[in-house]
This record gives C-alpha cells, structure tokens and sequence, in this order.
C-alpha cells in the first residue's frame, strides 16, 4: 500500500471544498482563540495572575475540545518552545514548526483532510507568564516551575512567535468517498 503524505497547499490554489474547510478552521480557531481569551481574562480579572496558568493547563482542553465537537475539526495548541508537552502537534506540522513558519500554513491530507497551522504573535498581557524570565513576577515563575517543570515556554517578547494553532478539518463528502474508494481498490 503506497503511503500519502501531507502536501502543502498555497492559497490560491485551493479547491472549492478546500477554501470550505479553510473557512472552518478560521471558525474554529477563533472559537477557541476567543473562549481561551475569556477564560484567562476571568482569572487575570480576579486578581490572581498565577491562576492563568491553571486556566491554560486545565480549562484549554476542554475548550479545545468543546471545540473539536461543535466543528467536528481536530484543534490544538503548539509551539517550538513547548510550555505542557501535551501540546505537541500532529506529525504534518513538524517540518513547518521546525522552519518556524510565520504565516498560516495549509497542507492537504492523505483522505482529503486540510492541515492548517496558524501563528500565535505574543500579546503584551500574555508576557506576564511567556515574557522574560527576569521580568515575570517571582509568584508567577514559581506556579509555572511547579506545574510545568520542563517549562520552556518563557522568554518571548510582544509580537513574537509564541507557537501555533493546528487544526485539521475533515474531508469534504466528495474526498471522503474518493479516498474510501481508492482505498478498496488498493486491497
């Protein structure tokens, strides 16, 4: 059996079903981006900036996966300096992550599924927790070494690149019955 890799896919060149499922994945993304930014506004507004963290690391899967049901995509978090291991990207987005891609990447799947992987630019009120270390209130560092002791994710300034949102949308109706079809040839 001939394996597919993920290819990637320019803007403007996109099938119609792929500029659908690339409108789902800005659906999606900003669902998320927008339901984190209310968590971590709630717990920055309740005057513990520590309990930010703790929004990130135990409020962000569920909201990616509230996520991941209303859309019916494949959503996470990633970065080339991993704060929660956990966030690790699907295999397709290696080489992007590793070329520190700067702007919105597509890939098309080997089913007819669309890879995308979005930048995140740091926001100053993100640097409390991912500025430089020196700068990060001594409370915050210390929740952070206790929750992620292989933390990696500090050291950013406004405007870097923090890391990704990775999402994959399923095949359209059409690719879907295509790959199914080739794959019953194939055996």
């Amino acid at each position: 059996v001939a394996v597919v890799e993920w290819e990637k896919v320019l803007a403007g060149s996109m099938t119609d079903t792929q500029k659908a499922q690339q409108e789902l994945v800005a659906t999606s993304v900003n669902a998320l981006a927008a339901e984190m930014m209310a968590e971590l506004t709630a717990a920055l507004d309740a005057g513990d900036p520590s309990a930010a963290i703790m929004v990130c690391k135990e409020k962000a899967p569920d909201v990616a996966a509230n996520v991941n049901e209303a859309y019916g995509v494949k959503i996470g978090r990633t970065s080339h300096k991993l704060r929660n291991a956990a966030n690790i990207a699907p295999d397709w987005a290696d080489p992007y992550i590793a070329e520190l891609a700067e702007d919105p990447t597509y890939v098309a799947g080997p089913n007819g599924e669309l890879g995308a992987l979005l930048p995140i630019k740091l926001r100053a009120e993100c640097q409390m927790c991912h500025g430089p270390v020196e700068e990060i209130d001594e409370s915050i560092m210390a929740a952070i070494t206790e929750i992620y002791p292989d933390d990696q994710g500090v050291g950013f300034v406004e405007g870097d690149l923090r890391g990704w949102f990775w999402v994959e949308a399923p095949p359209g109706e059409m690719e879907a019955a295509e790959a199914e079809e080739a794959v019953d040839t194939e055996t």
